[in-house]
């Protein structure tokens, strides 16, 4: 869970990249409308056979208007007549429309479970299923949109181990200015760690409205500096390492000689943006997806399958795209981009052309990630586990 090494000291990263102006942040279903309901009385309203009945009123003749007999009202038998009539027109009609449905048919669908439905029931709209879509038709690396109600009451906020369809990714969810004080940098063990405990509640205000958004917990990090090795849950990390997070105890190890004495890093922006891509792992960690990163790898076969090596690829690139994020907004509440220029291009300049191995994603998709967070600034351009392999190759 670290940033590679840069490589060896030499060439310098540009210290101000052109371009990298920092733009604002940025389905229905079709209604189906059922058939008519057949009515079996289409053809012949249902008084049309009252009006016939009046026709051959026996009495009819013999009436004046408003069926009044003249020099006097209706006659007794006429009324009982009609009466009768229609009792009988009302018996049949049920009587026919029962026989000719036969009640209700029993149906196979299609898992084998056997549903009743009634006969008559309004058939389906044309081209359209009556089954709900199978698993097997919904795309299980396509983001999920928040539909919930915001005016419904939310449950505790808690992590969801999942991975492209993780609750966190809301479209249009940035992470907003934030305002960031900074101490004078210097590049030792005690300065390092000075730099890092300054920047942790600002990366915390940087991505806490996100997490709430989500209903995520939010849980800051410990950060531990050190100059010598150290012994974590997750294992031993020697002074000769890089830094690493560790879900185990949610705590940042940041390695101070590994930058200063074999990197030689001398520029604060660069132990910044080293600390804002760890940060972006205990993002991970706070939100779940880190939990369902080591269930997927231990069910490809550990770290070292090539299904492994790509879910750890995908892992770090994520990392590195909300360090972008971060970054973006420090900038966007004021910090010098003498802070900002020098994180991006030593973020950026990393890749496994550095160090032959596959874990963290070639230099220009590394590039390409970071730059998708820092212009961008939108949670779903960082899911690197719906992005297609070569994105994450």
């Amino acid at each position: 869970m670290s940033q590679p090494p840069w490589p060896p000291p030499g060439d310098q990263p540009p210290q101000q990249p052109p371009g990298w102006d920092v733009p604002p942040p940025h389905g229905q279903w079709p209604q189906q409308h059922p058939q008519p309901q057949h009515n079996p009385w289409s053809q012949q309203g249902p008084w049309s056979a009252h009006e016939q009945w009046a026709q051959h009123d026996p009495w009819s003749a013999r009436t004046g208007p408003g069926g009044r007999r003249p020099g006097g009202g209706p006659r007794p038998g006429m009324i009982v007549a009609l009466v009768l009539a229609t009792t009988c027109l009302f018996v049949v009609g049920v009587v026919g429309v029962f026989l000719a449905g036969g009640g209700t048919d029993t149906t196979a669908s299609s898992d084998g479970s056997e549903t009743s439905r009634p006969q008559h029931a309004p058939p389906p709209p044309p081209n359209t299923s009556t089954q709900p879509p199978s698993s097997a038709e919904t795309s299980s690396t396509a983001p999920s949109s928040d539909t919930s109600d915001p005016s419904e009451p939310r449950g505790e906020p808690r992590a969801v181990p999942a991975l492209a369809d993780h609750p966190l990714y809301i479209s249009g969810n940035g992470a907003p200015a934030t305002s960031c004080q900074l101490p004078p940098f210097a590049p030792d063990a005690a300065g390092q760690d000075a730099l890092y405990q300054a920047a942790l509640p600002c990366l915390m205000d940087a991505w806490e409205p996100m997490l709430d958004d989500a209903n995520m917990p939010v849980q800051t990090p410990r950060v531990v500096t050190t100059d010598e090795g150290v012994q974590s849950p997750c294992g031993a990390r020697e002074w000769h390492e890089t830094a690493m997070y560790c879900r185990s105890d949610h705590t940042i190890y940041m390695s101070a000689r590994y930058y200063s004495d074999i990197e030689r890093r001398t520029e604060p922006g660069a132990y910044l943006g080293q600390f804002a891509h760890e940060f972006g792992h205990a993002v991970q960690g706070m939100v779940g997806i880190n939990a369902a990163f080591g269930d997927a790898q231990a069910r490809a076969g550990g770290p070292e399958t090539p299904r492994g090596l790509e879910l750890t690829r995908r892992s770090e690139l994520q990392a590195s795209c909300f360090e972008g994020m971060a970054l973006a907004a420090l900038q966007n509440g004021g910090l010098s981009n003498d802070y900002i220029f020098p994180a991006l291009a030593d973020s950026k300049d990393r890749g496994d052309e550095h160090t032959g191995g596959q874990d963290h994603g070639s230099l220009a998709n590394n590039a390409t990630w970071i730059d998708r967070g820092f212009l961008d600034n939108d949670i779903t351009r960082c899911n690197t586990w719906a992005a297609a392999p070569d994105d994450v190759g």
